[in-house]
């Protein structure tokens, strides 16, 4: 009988400990979805700026007349 008690005592401590575990799991997820929503949304933010710098420098390199005449006097 006193087995039988430790038998179920331990096996609700099992339950309990695997729910505790299931609920940090899923707040972990919950964070790592969070943060990975804010990460993409940053890409996105950043991919767009170097976009848009990449043409800024295009249409600059395209307004010279050429690498040898920019070359000579401006430093």
């Amino acid at each position: 009988s006193t087995r039988l008690l430790r038998n179920r005592v331990s096996a609700q401590q099992a339950r309990e400990r695997k729910k505790a575990y299931m609920s940090e799991l899923e707040a972990r997820v919950k964070d790592l979805e969070r943060s990975n929503s804010e990460l993409e949304e940053r890409l996105s933010t950043l991919q767009n700026e170097n976009q848009m710098l990449r043409q800024v420098l295009k249409n600059t390199t395209a307004n010279r007349r050429g690498p040898d005449s920019s070359a000579g006097g401006d430093s």
